[in-house]
């Protein structure tokens, strides 16, 4: 059930910046909706279940919104589930804020790691000013911790309907 339920998230991912894509091209690198999906699934399922969503994520991200090289977004985005995983493990990350700090702190690591791939590899990459990345954090902050409180209430409920 749970890789019906992380296949679903990515899948709206994946319709939610073609959407903005084409309603706003100049503004779609602020959201990331993709990130947003493979935190919550380092959070809640672990370094394991983290990293495999994110090289499926950064897969579909490099294959449709990617540039001349495929595989930068997906090895950061393993990177990065794998991190959030393991300190999902480790730290109690549960509360809204611990939850908006980690989406925080994994966009500014998104982005460094990025940049940093991108010049291993002799890769001509988007310049990001501190500014954007900071404004990009923040917005992915507030719409991911928005939206693990809608999946943890919609759980809860199910929950209760099935005590009844």
């Amino acid at each position: 059930m749970r890789v019906f339920w992380t296949a679903a998230a990515l899948l709206g991912a994946l319709l939610l910046q073609t959407a903005l894509t084409q309603i706003a091209p100049g503004h779609a690198r602020v959201l990331d909706p993709f990130l947003i999906v493979i935190v919550y699934c380092g959070l809640t399922g672990g370094e394991v279940h983290g990293m495999l969503a994110g090289a499926a994520g950064g897969w579909i991200q490099d294959i449709h919104f990617g540039g001349t090289v495929l595989g930068l977004a997906g090895l950061t985005k393993v990177l990065l589930g794998f991190g959030v995983g393991v300190a999902s493990t480790r730290f109690h990350l549960v509360e809204a804020a611990t939850r908006g700090l980690v989406v925080f702190l994994a966009t500014a690591a998104d982005a460094v790691i990025y940049l940093q791939l991108a010049a291993v590899f002799d890769v001509a990459s988007y310049e990001v000013a501190p500014g954007r990345i900071l404004l990009r954090a923040v917005v992915n902050a507030v719409v991911g911790v928005a939206a693990y409180e809608l999946v943890e209430r919609r759980g809860r409920f199910r929950l209760v309907g099935r005590r009844a």
